[in-house]
């Protein structure tokens, strides 16, 4: 599912968008997209700084 509107959102606009979500198709499909290797790792600068060679 995909938000058009900036955020953050609201309390309201919060709760109305977590009651839309179906938790167990989202990780169903994420695991598919694991398994697929379609998953990606992102590091953050300081990992990747500590993971550079000296």
């Amino acid at each position: 599912m995909t938000m058009k509107k900036s955020l953050p959102l609201s309390d309201e606009e919060l709760e109305a968008f977590e009651a839309t979500r179906d938790l167990y198709s989202e990780l169903k499909q994420a695991a598919k997209d694991i398994q697929a290797g379609l998953g990606r790792v992102v590091y953050s600068p300081t990992i990747a700084a500590r993971k550079k060679p000296v």
